[in-house]
C-alpha cells in the first residue's frame, strides 16, 4: 500500500524558518535537520499508522536530534499522507491544526 505525500503550502515555510534558523547558528545543522525530515519522511511512508493520534486525527512523529514534530493526516481514500506542519515540539499544536 504506497502512499503519496502532499504538503499544505505551510510547510514550506516552516521548513524555511527552520533551515534558516540552523544556518545562522551552523550550514551543517541546516543540512542535517533536512535530512531526519526526509527520513522521518520515509518512515511515515513505510508505517503510515504506526504513530498515535494526537488531535482531530493528526498524528505527530518527532524528528531525531531536533525538537520538532511532523504533523500529518492519513488520508485512506486518496492514498494520502497530508503533511500539515513541522513545528517545535514546545509551540501548540492546535494553532496549526486549520492550515
Amino acid at each position: 500500500m504506497s502512499y503519496a505525500f502532499v504538503n499544505k503550502p505551510a510547510v514550506t515555510f516552516d521548513i524555511e524558518d527552520v533551515v534558516d534558523y540552523y544556518i545562522s547558528i551552523n550550514p551543517e545543522l541546516a543540512t542535517v535537520f533536512l535530512d531526519r525530515v526526509e527520513e522521518a519522511k520515509k518512515y511515515i511512508a513505510d508505517f503510515p499508522l504506526a504513530f498515535q493520534i494526537k488531535y482531530k486525527n493528526v498524528r505527530t512523529v518527532l524528528l531525531k536530534q531536533f525538537p520538532y514534530h511532523i504533523h500529518y493526516i492519513v488520508d485512506d481514500s486518496k492514498k494520502q499522507i497530508v503533511v500539515l506542519a513541522i513545528i517545535h515540539a514546545y509551540k501548540n499544536p492546535k494553532d496549526y491544526s486549520n492550515r
